[in-house]
């Protein structure tokens, strides 16, 4: 791996500074006890949890990667892409190439994964199909990506839909984001949507803090709900 100085990472007034392109997503590893950053163009970054450290994945390839979930040795990555591709990659082998699922097995020809998270040996899949412009969250097997359930949903058109996002709730439960109407959808484990409520301001992302806290964050706020 590629290791940063600190003093390439932070500016003078100890501000974190990103020389590289911007940030699609990142993800938290409490095995590495890490961030896990991807970019579009510059591969995939470990960044420890003090912000005081920046390495480049070599064993990682650079693509155009959008979305990234992990487990406790897996990391999930999908491409920014019609047929997005997922690909998996043990950590704790070094991040070593375990295996990629391709269109058609991860999405239709005509559709985009815009977003991806890990729970209990599950994937959940937010994709969008340009075909008709629909929306659906899917839970598959994250060994053998056999699906569970697919729900469809009526996002608003908007440029940014990969901000359209899927956050883990307790008991397996999940939380659908859709920016452009700034709705959460929340879905049960068998996949019933149990509630649709709008929500002021727009919301950005949403990240489930332990096993109670749910924080949402909105363009200028993050906002902490005990749940």
């Amino acid at each position: 791996m590629m290791k940063k100085t600190v003093h390439q990472i932070f500016r003078r007034n100890g501000n974190l500074s990103w020389e590289y392109d911007p940030i699609p997503d990142m993800c938290w590893s409490s095995i590495l006890n890490s961030f896990i950053i991807i970019t579009g163009k510059n591969g995939v970054f470990l960044m420890n949890e003090n912000l005081t450290s920046l390495e480049c994945i070599q064993t990682i390839e650079k693509k155009q990667w959008l979305s990234c979930t992990c487990s406790d040795s897996n990391l999930f990555l999908t491409t920014n892409e019609s047929g997005s591709n997922i690909f998996q990659y043990n950590f704790l082998l070094s991040f070593h190439f375990m295996k990629q699922w391709k269109s058609s097995q991860s999405c239709n020809s005509d559709e985009f994964i815009y977003n991806i998270a890990y729970n209990n040996e599950t994937l959940a899949l937010i994709i969008k199909n340009r075909t008709n412009n629909k929306n659906r969250i899917e839970l598959r097997s994250s060994s053998v990506f056999d699906p569970f359930w697919s729900i469809t949903f009526n996002a608003a058109y908007c440029l940014t839909s990969w901000k359209n996002r899927v956050c883990v709730l307790k008991y397996n439960e999940w939380l659908v984001i859709d920016y452009g109407n700034s709705r959460l959808f929340h879905v049960s484990k068998d996949g019933q949507v149990k509630a649709n409520r709008s929500y002021k301001p727009r919301i950005n992302n949403a990240i489930l803090f332990g096993t109670n806290i749910l924080v949402i964050k909105t363009l200028d706020n993050a906002n902490c709900y005990r749940i």
